[in-house]
């Protein structure tokens, strides 16, 4: 990868793409960057490119455009993302500032408007590809191509240029030397620290194997046939644990490597996350299924029926899962492409970090309350809690970033009051009574939008056409809407005087308006967020 890019970047230029999300933050200083779990109430979702058209162009990474961008690798040293940007026929190269063109070369298009592919080695500039898919790095820096729609592997190494090291561009299933070996649209690769290349060879529901330039199959074909349409018959995908000659799976799409050489599979058409133990030599699921329990297809359905649930491992639900990545402390990330969520296996347990289950869109926001994706197709783990996601559906690279303070704040016991980014300035300074958070009401309403007034010792905060009524000294509040009926809601922490002002609840009138809130025990801060980011 490095020598794709030829390309030099300062950390300082990389925080300009990254707004700074990898290097610094409340999630460094509170000791937490490995841990996702503990991370998970303050992700928030950035778009670090693509605009959202479905078309090619390079430039400023937020002009740019991509056609279903489906996999990364990420460069530390350069702070730089080489994607494969699938529709368009190319990898491209995204560093502070700009997106380019890494590798691969516009051929033209066809009579609709798509770009064609084709099955050409040669210099990275003057290579053609067709439908390129997953990446992977070996250990000297060079890149491997799951070139899907030449059902090829592709090698790009150190001197940039790029070989067809399997597959003849054929669809097929056979084992061999080099291209005498065939794959049926292999979507995603891994290689070992020993320079074994794994590729998931996703319609042939295989996981295959190149070792010293042969090609062998690790475990046992379907024999299941589905009719996909009437009178079109097909081998369907299957499921089986076991001992991995015996072990069958249904579309595997994606793919990643622990500490250990062992395999974890996105086993796409089961909806089921797989573990190919190589010393031990068995297939074992570890999500979305219980292991060796059988999968039941609908008549003629070539997939298991996919859904969405957190929990427990073994009663997890997915949605078509893809692109795999580990963090440091053994989790396990899953963009799980039809639920357009990231989600995370931890401990036998998985959790939702980013996306609304089940709702598409292209939306910044709280990662896990707010923010959109479409289809995701991978992860990766950058550092220091962030992670990225190619984000096919909406032609866009999305980083899953903890919230980071701004710089300079008090930390003399002073409690700090944030909206977003921007600290929340009083003459006045909040105070925690009875482990609850108060602020002076004023403050409070103007920082928010509430118009506040006061009268007959009540004070009154109207939002719109909305008000609430309060005393000093009471827990109720009177909630009113033009036209409604009243509600008097308790809300657990009574308004009091001090010093002239009356302090509110930060919470409830903070929820009130739908904003999320957290406290950060580190910085003794309140943090208020709104729950969508505007565009």
């Amino acid at each position: 990868m490095r020598q794709i890019s030829k390309i030099t970047v300062s950390a300082a230029a990389a925080a300009v793409l990254l707004g700074a999300v990898v290097s610094t933050g409340y999630a460094a200083a509170n000791n937490e960057r490995n841990s996702v779990v503990a991370l998970k109430p303050l992700y928030e979702v950035h778009t670090i490119a693509g605009s959202g058209a479905y078309g090619l162009l390079n430039g400023t990474p937020a002009e740019s455009a991509f056609r279903g961008p489906t996999s990364l690798l990420y460069s530390d040293e350069g702070k730089m993302f080489l994607i494969a940007d699938t529709s368009n026929q190319l990898l491209r190269l995204l560093q502070p500032g700009e997106a380019s063109t890494a590798a691969g070369m516009n051929i033209g298009d066809d009579d609709l408007n798509a770009s064609l592919g084709s099955l050409i080695d040669g210099p990275v500039d003057e290579a053609v590809f067709n439908g390129p898919s997953g990446l992977a790095e070996d250990e000297t820096g060079n890149v491997y191509v799951a070139d899907s729609g030449n059902n090829a592997i592709r090698k790009i190494d150190q001197d940039g240029n790029v070989t067809t090291i399997a597959g003849d561009g054929l669809i097929g299933d056979t084992d061999g030397a080099g291209t005498k070996a065939e794959f049926n649209r292999p979507l995603d690769i891994a290689v070992s620290k020993s320079g074994v290349v794994y590729v998931a060879d996703t319609l042939n529901h295989a996981i295959r194997q190149i070792k010293d330039g042969v090609v062998t199959t690790l475990n046992a074909h379907s024999s299941r046939i589905v009719e996909y349409v009437p009178g079109s018959v097909a081998k369907g995908g299957d499921y089986a644990d076991g001992p991995i000659a015996k072990a069958k799976f249904n579309e595997p799409s994606g793919l990643a490597l622990d500490d250990k050489g062992n395999l974890y599979v996105s086993d796409s058409g089961n909806d089921m996350i797989r573990y190919i133990d190589f010393a031990a030599g068995t297939v074992t699921t570890v999500a979305g299924g219980k292991a060796g329990a059988a999968v039941v297809y609908g008549p003629n359905a070539p997939y298991a029926t996919g859904g969405f649930a957190d929990g427990v491992a073994g009663t997890a639900k997915f949605h078509a899962p893809r692109g795999l990545d580990l963090s440091p402390e053994g989790g396990l990330l899953i963009a799980d492409s039809l639920n357009h969520v990231i989600r995370y296996l931890f401990h036998g347990v998985v959790s939702t970090i980013a996306g609304t289950p089940g709702e598409e869109g292209r939306m910044d926001g709280l990662a896990a309350n707010g923010a959109l994706l479409n289809k995701p197709t991978d992860v990766r783990w950058l550092g220091e809690g962030t992670i990225a996601v190619a984000d096919s559906g909406s032609n866009t690279i999305r980083l899953v970033a903890p919230y980071h303070a701004p710089a300079g704040l008090k930390t003399d016991g002073t409690i700090n009051l944030l909206y977003g980014t921007r600290l929340l300035q009083s003459d006045a300074n909040p105070v925690i009574k009875n482990g609850v958070t108060y602020a002076p009401a004023r403050v409070l309403a103007e920082q928010l939008g509430y118009d506040v007034r006061y009268a007959g010792g009540q004070t009154t905060l109207r939002l719109g056409t909305t008000t609430y009524t309060m005393t000093a000294g009471s827990s109720s509040v009177v909630k009113s809407a033009q036209g409604g009926t009243k509600q008097t809601l308790n809300v657990g922490a009574a308004p009091f005087n001090a010093a002239g002002r009356l302090f509110l609840p930060v919470r409830f009138f903070a929820e009130e308006l739908g904003l999320d809130v957290q406290w950060l025990s580190d910085i003794r801060a309140v943090l208020l967020r709104d729950k969508r980011f505007s565009e």
